[in-house]
């Protein structure tokens, strides 16, 4: 069976405007009001590039060298402050999503990071009341439900912290349970039964990009984790995750494909699309949106995606494309002699 674990002085002397102009225009002067307006594009667009490589410190460097140039740009308040998060610098965070949410009142993705940032620092009470701003706004928004309820845990288990922590226990297991019969029930009869040694958990899981892994699959191990951020998401959304993860355990082998990842997620956006209706998730919702234009749309996304990530990832895999035969491991990579490389982790 299928194991379940628990961001002024005047100079009379000086020259006419005009002529001061033409001087300047002589000499090919950019006016300061435009030299300002260019470095600080250019310092919002290294700070962006620093902080897809993941170098934090450096974005928040270029960022704040931005503000001083232009206090007043909220969407470089955001941009800081997510990096800030991605940093797990949550305190300093939070001034600059506070004025960035004073702007954007229902910009329910950023108020709900606001609210995680409060909670990270141990500021529960504040957490709270912007995770139920957000719901006002938007009552299906999993990612606020979720950190609305894993932050009522938290300001109990300060409380009473066996009762918390039995309580969480509780959740995480009712949570995969459901999720799981969620993922057998949608699945083609008799999918999951060469899938018993199998177990899921919430758990900690890999980081790429400043963020954790929604959902891994670890071959050496046979374990499915979801992120432990999800313990109180809706098992529907987390039955999508086991499904895309389901498909990567099926073939029983260490390696992932293109088509391996093409194949997981259409079929969880299948999912998604004919079975979830009274969830809010932007995750998962893009990734219906590209699957109702067509299947190859969301094909060639999930190609770009993996190919940025790994450049060096092949085309199929073990059983992806399903073949009668095992073709052999060094034969995978088309161009290349190399074997292809185990994954310890999928995802």
């Amino acid at each position: 069976m299928i194991s379940i674990l628990p961001i002024n002085h005047k100079n009379t002397q000086r020259p006419s405007f005009q002529g001061r102009l033409q001087v300047l225009n002589q000499h090919n002067y950019t006016p300061l009001k435009a030299r300002s307006v260019l470095e600080d594009r250019i310092l919002k667009s290294q700070a962006d590039n620093a902080t897809k490589q993941g170098l934090f410190d450096k974005a928040i460097e270029l960022y704040k060298k931005a503000l001083d140039i232009n206090p007043e740009d909220i969407e470089t308040h955001l941009s800081l402050a997510k990096t800030y998060n991605y940093n797990k610098q949550y305190q300093l965070a939070i001034p600059h999503l506070e004025k960035y949410v004073d702007s954007k009142p229902d910009d329910i993705e950023n108020i709900t990071l606001l609210g995680e940032c409060y909670k990270k620092s141990g500021k529960f009470s504040k957490a709270i009341e912007k995770f139920n701003k957000a719901l006002l706004v938007e009552p299906n928004y999993d990612y606020a439900k979720r950190n609305l309820l894993d932050t009522q845990n938290l300001y109990k288990e300060c409380l009473n912290p066996t009762q918390a922590r039995k309580e969480r226990y509780e959740a995480a297991i009712n949570n995969l349970t459901e999720a799981v019969k969620i993922a057998k029930d949608f699945l083609p009869k008799g999918y999951m039964n060469d899938m018993k040694d199998l177990t899921v958990s919430f758990d900690k899981t890999s980081q790429m990009g400043g963020r954790s892994n929604i959902a891994q699959y670890e071959h050496n191990k046979r374990k499915i984790s979801v992120t432990d951020e999800y313990t109180y998401a809706s098992p529907k959304l987390v039955g999508a995750y086991l499904i895309h993860e389901f498909t990567h355990g099926k073939d029983n082998d260490p390696y992932t494909s293109i088509r391996e990842e093409q194949d997981a997620y259409r079929v969880q956006a299948k999912y998604w699309v004919e079975n979830v209706h009274d969830v809010y998730d932007p995750e998962m919702d893009y990734v219906a949106d590209l699957y109702r234009q067509s299947a190859e749309t969301l094909d060639k996304r999930v190609e770009e995606i993996y190919k940025l990530r790994d450049p060096g990832i092949p085309e199929t895999s073990y059983n992806h494309p399903p073949t009668g035969k095992k073709a052999a491991a060094h034969g995978l990579t088309g161009l290349s002699d190399q074997p292809l490389k185990a994954y310890e982790i999928i995802v």
